[in-house]
């Protein structure tokens, strides 16, 4: 039985300790903030008496209680947004139930994305990033905005990068850069001609590579060194890549932040010279 189930059910509640929990239900979002002293004065009640609520529902202390709390409210968030994405976008819904069912679909990606890719893997993709000299990104439409995001990122941090959108310039690119350089190759289908002929090329130059792609089987997972996978549930009629671009960036997110974390004075530093710099060029 879940703590919420619990706090509604348990039979020798005190008058206090039934305005605790009606108080906690009513304030679910918020709650997972609030201290115990804090708790007590919003309730009128005191700490003591949130303390034998937390026996009375099977915690210790309340830290204990605030943590189940908290990710049971996650799991409970993230279902719902679960069973709502399965609802795909009709003609004729309403600009509410639009924006809802975008945003539910956006999230569910990101959600899925998450679970799909091991720590083991994020880890390692992490580490040959932070070991090379170069990173180079790969992507055509959708997936070239991705790039350049990730391309960006590269030059706050002071890390030689490049995001090319034709064919010859990515080619170009694949030979000329070698030593000690890692490239991220985007496609969400795994199999545009394009990308797996630059592929070919960096896997014959003997550069490391990273796909990032949906976990349907393809010609890409195949060629590269690392693989890092999206969720591959893109509604039929979509409009270039949504879902999938949004869980792609949000993948590259997650890896730069980790980048940062590796040596962080290093890029802090690189991030607050570039920013010098471009106030000092905009004036």
């Amino acid at each position: 039985m879940n703590l919420l189930t619990k706090m509604r059910e348990v039979k020798d509640l005190t008058p206090s300790e039934k305005h605790i929990v009606e108080y906690i239900f009513a304030n679910l979002n918020e709650i997972v903030n609030i201290g115990i002293v804090e708790l007590a004065e919003l309730t009128c009640t005191s700490t003591a008496t949130v303390m034998r609520l937390c026996k009375k529902v099977g915690k210790e202390s309340y830290i204990d209680f605030r943590l189940e709390l908290s990710y049971e409210l996650m799991r409970y968030n993230q279902n719902s947004i679960l069973k709502t994405a399965q609802t795909p976008v009709d003609q004729y819904d309403s600009l509410d139930d639009i924006v809802t069912k975008v945003a539910n679909q956006n999230a569910k990606s990101i959600l899925d994305t998450i679970s799909t890719n091991t720590s083991e893997n994020v880890a390692a993709v992490v580490a040959a990033m932070v070991n090379a000299k170069r990173i180079d990104f790969y992507g055509m439409g959708p997936s070239h905005i991705v790039a350049l995001d990730a391309q960006i990122k590269c030059m706050r941090l002071g890390i030689p990068s490049s995001a090319f959108s034709d064919r010859i310039s990515m080619m170009m690119n694949a030979k000329a850069y070698t030593e000690d350089t890692l490239a991220f190759i985007i496609s969400y289908t795994g199999k545009t001609t394009e990308m797996l002929e630059v592929a070919r090329e960096l896997v014959r130059v003997g550069s490391s590579t990273v796909s990032i792609t949906s976990v349907k089987p393809n010609d890409l997972v195949e060629l590269c060194t690392y693989n890092l996978f999206v969720d591959s549930t893109e509604s039929w009629n979509r409009l270039g890549g949504m879902s999938s671009r949004i869980s792609t960036l949000n993948l590259i997110d997650i890896l730069f932040t980790a980048l940062i974390n590796s040596d962080y004075p290093k890029f802090t530093r690189n991030m607050s010279k570039n920013m010098v710099n471009n106030v000092s060029r905009s004036n």
